[in-house]
């Protein structure tokens, strides 16, 4: 990887502290916490994300050597539930073996390896392979080897499974294979204090979504870690207070943080006529201010400032008019499969009681301040508006939760061997409730390569954007097959995250 840059950083964090004194309600001590990323490095290498070559050398210097999140306390709420946790050709099995207590095991029988458990299970009583009917223990010591007469070497005190260190936070299972990797706690520092209102303790798992993507498991991880695609990817979302200089970025040992919190700076976005509402579903790109409006017969009708206009599909395939290149996203987004209406609640006033008019960002955080208000009662009027903006947060390798009361957490990782697909999973966390009386999902919904986000309702609007972003992933894999360069050039700020994920990934590959 190349070093580019010998300055320093330029930072959103004069703005963004501008915005924090600004905040009526007190402010957590995290979101105060400055910690840039270190000048460059910016260059990555291509083959980083096509090699198979390199694909091995992952899992051998990372995947059986880092701490990752294997499964959730939710997936295994009874003593004996089980959860088989895949990586790149390897198989683990997590087991709650007491009320309070998870071992994992490798997931292969010590007879003829057979895989112990391919799916997930409940109450076990014994862990009996299927093969040949091999027997164990919840605790892993050896219980039974049929005809063991016939094995007269064989010491039973030493047929214990294998088993391989596990850590525990937030109610998440995470595992290491390396038996001398440094402690879960040293790894994973101090991400808990960035969630001091409402715990990992007190969420419990709403929903479980997996996809398998035809990318490369960096491809779509880096994807979900900045806000720098939001201009191009969801142009939607720059209508109404939030610009493209938004977000703060910052990295802490083995993990980043980005904080995307409306305008903080302006750095000239052009300025557009607001279109009048006749009840039609309009879209305006801000960068060129091309309308889009989906038809009556499914297409999508775009116009430019000029007057000049094309009908396109929901894929931006062109049909007629003198336009013939627009964004497929704002076309899927207008024109595409809609979500039924939402139970949302009531609009906060537009206006405080000083008659001025709030900041979009202020809006939206009483709207969702109002819809937190069920559940975690009064502790809502405590919730910084900053809180409500879209903080997200990576742990390494590929583990992402999101911050405050966000529901949010992602997954990523090879699908199987094969380097050139991956699992994205979106998991929903929410508070648990004070009566401690919730039903949480145990099952993911698995979603092929070519199903619809939207056939996952439980995501709700979450699944609309994700089409948007899931249209992106499978080009960039073939891009970087058909590109000239050697190299990725990631930007000094606005992709930290990534950046700080490629210098972790460096040093892991360093190892001896």
């Amino acid at each position: 990887m190349a070093n580019t840059s010998n300055g320093s950083v330029r930072t959103m964090d004069a703005a963004y502290h501008k915005l924090l004194d600004s905040d009526p309600r007190p402010i957590p001590e995290s979101y105060r916490r400055d910690s840039p990323i270190e000048p460059g490095p910016t260059f990555v290498p291509v083959e980083r994300y096509i090699s198979r070559e390199f694909h091995d050398l992952e899992v051998e210097k990372l995947w059986k050597r880092v701490w990752q999140m294997a499964c959730h306390e939710d997936d295994m709420p009874d003593v004996g539930d089980y959860v088989p946790y895949d990586i790149a050709g390897m198989s683990f099995l997590v087991v709650r073996v007491a009320e309070d207590e998870f071992k994992a095991y490798y997931n292969a029988c010590l007879h003829r390896g057979r895989k112990l458990r391919e799916n997930r299970g409940k109450h076990l009583v014994e862990l009996r392979c299927p093969f040949h009917g091999w027997c164990w223990n919840l605790d892993g010591t050896l219980r039974e080897i049929p005809c063991q007469w016939d094995y007269p070497e064989l010491k039973p005190e030493e047929q214990s499974l294998p088993e391989v260190k596990v850590g525990r936070w937030g109610r998440y299972i995470f595992i290491n294979p390396d038996p001398n990797c440094e402690p879960f706690e040293d790894f994973i520092g101090d991400l808990s204090s960035h969630f001091e209102l409402l715990p990992y303790e007190r969420r419990y798992k709403e929903a479980h979504v997996a996809k398998i993507v035809r990318c490369n498991w960096k491809v779509a991880s880096e994807a979900f870690m900045e806000s720098y695609h939001v201009i191009a990817t969801h142009p939607q979302i720059l209508l109404g207070g939030a610009h493209d200089v938004d977000t703060k970025y910052d990295v802490f040992g083995n993990y980043s943080r980005a904080i995307r919190c409306g305008a903080l700076e302006s750095s000239g976005l052009p300025e557009w006529e607001p279109m009048p509402d006749d009840g039609r579903g309009r879209l305006r790109h801000p960068l060129n201010g091309y309308v889009y409006e989906a038809r009556d017969d499914g297409l999508v009708q775009v116009t430019a400032p000029d007057g000049t206009t094309g009908v396109f599909n929901t894929n931006a395939q062109w049909i007629e008019g003198e336009l013939g290149d627009v964004n497929p996203h704002l076309c899927n987004w207008v024109g595409g499969r809609q979500l039924p209406p939402s139970d949302m609640p009531p609009m906060p006033k537009p206006s405080g009681d000083d008659g001025v008019a709030k900041h979009p960002r202020v809006l939206m955080a009483d709207m969702q301040r109002e819809a937190l208000r069920p559940i975690i009662g009064d502790l809502a009027d405590q919730v910084a508006d900053v809180e409500f903006s879209s903080v997200f947060f990576t742990l390494f390798p590929n583990f992402h939760p999101w911050g405050s009361f966000n529901r949010i957490n992602y997954r990523f990782r090879p699908n199987g061997n094969n380097h050139e697909e991956c699992i994205m999973e979106c998991i929903y966390l929410a508070p648990i409730p004070d009566d401690g009386n919730y039903t949480p999902v145990s099952e993911i919904h698995w979603l092929g390569p070519d199903d619809d986000w939207m056939d996952a309702p439980e995501l709700g609007m979450l699944s609309k954007v994700f089409n948007q972003d899931f249209r992106n992933l499978p080009y960039v894999q073939q891009g970087l097959h058909a590109t000239a360069k050697e190299f990725l050039q990631l930007s000094d700020y606005n992709e930290t995250k990534p950046r700080h994920f490629h210098m972790k990934l460096e040093e892991w590959l360093a190892k001896p």
